[in-house]
């Protein structure tokens, strides 16, 4: 049976967030956003993490109207999951980084999502697949809204964030960067078909290892990527 909203979180090595989110943040989820549940995508292995690889087994994983993806440190409060998680449009960037990016918590249709082929599989470390799936969204003309940016001053007012910038591993970092910040954009329609169907969804490869319920509307499985 389709979910109407599946919260997607990427994850690993964040127990103590993952224990904060599932003990505060999932009752408020459950009681006030319509068809919901939770997936927690575990990366295993010694690579660096692959946010956006990780989002894609998401995607494909759980069969959903809605996806949400939900950074495990960011933490939605009751009128932040009643105003704006709720919202059914293209694409509802709850909460992104004043960078142009969508990154953080954005709400995504399956349509949308995979006529955009998700994000690139192939960028490990900390970084760009947010502008990616910008990028992506841009050129298929999808409508973007976006409501909290990360410089708000008035941010803490709709989540409880927990800082993580400590552990951001940069893979290829200034390369991405440059990449989808500047080159993509130049690139002819072709070119860019070329760069969006080359990694994502058309392509995904990984193995499941386990699976495990930790309650009955939240599913966590163990990727090897």
């Amino acid at each position: 049976m389709k979910n109407k909203n599946t919260i997607l979180i990427p994850y690993r090595d964040r127990e103590e967030h993952l224990n904060y989110f599932l003990e505060n943040s999932l009752p408020l989820l459950e009681n006030n956003l319509d068809g919901f549940k939770c997936l927690i995508i575990e990366q295993v292995g010694g690579k660096p993490f692959n946010r956006g690889k990780l989002l894609n087994i998401g995607f494909e994983y759980s069969d959903s109207e809605y996806y949400i993806t939900q950074d495990v440190d960011l933490n939605p409060n009751f009128n932040t999951i009643k105003n704006y998680y709720n919202k059914d449009i293209s694409i509802n960037g709850i909460y992104c980084s004043a960078a142009n990016t969508l990154g953080g918590v954005v709400k995504i249709s399956k349509e949308d999502i995979f006529k955009i082929n998700g994000f690139p599989n192939d960028y490990w470390g900390w970084g760009c697949e947010d502008k990616s799936l910008q990028n992506r969204s841009e050129y298929f003309n999808l409508t973007i809204h976006k409501n909290i940016l990360n410089n708000d001053p008035n941010k803490s007012d709709h989540f409880k964030i927990f800082n993580d910038v400590n552990d951001r591993e940069r893979v290829d970092f200034s390369e991405k960067t440059s990449f989808e910040y500047h080159t993509f954009s130049k690139l002819n329609n072709t070119q860019k078909e070329s760069v969006i169907y080359k990694s994502g969804l058309n392509n995904l490869d990984y193995k499941v290892i386990k699976k495990e319920y930790i309650y009955s509307n939240v599913e966590k499985i163990t990727v090897d990527i």
